[in-house]
This record gives C-alpha cells, structure tokens and sequence, in this order.
C-alpha cells in the first residue's frame, strides 16, 4: 500500500506542475498577444 500511495502522490505533484506550467504558459501568450494588437494599430 504504501508503494501506491507514493505513486499517487508522486503522479499528482508530476500533474500540478504541468497545470501550473499551462497557466503560465496562456498568460505569457495572452500578454505578447495584447502587445501585438496594440502594435498592429499604430501602424
């Protein structure tokens, strides 16, 4: 039991860090995304 319960901590850190990445990841996109709209205006 005690094997399993490591690797559903384990598996459950490995999703968190990937969820996390994905956010960063969509609000670094939106933020360059906001930044050309802005850039495309002015010209």
């Amino acid at each position: 039991m005690n094997k399993g319960l490591t690797m559903v901590i384990g598996m459950s850190i490995a999703y968190g860090a990937s969820f996390l990445g994905l956010i960063l990841a969509w609000i670094s996109y939106r933020k360059h995304q906001k930044k050309a709209t802005k850039e495309e205006s002015r010209s």
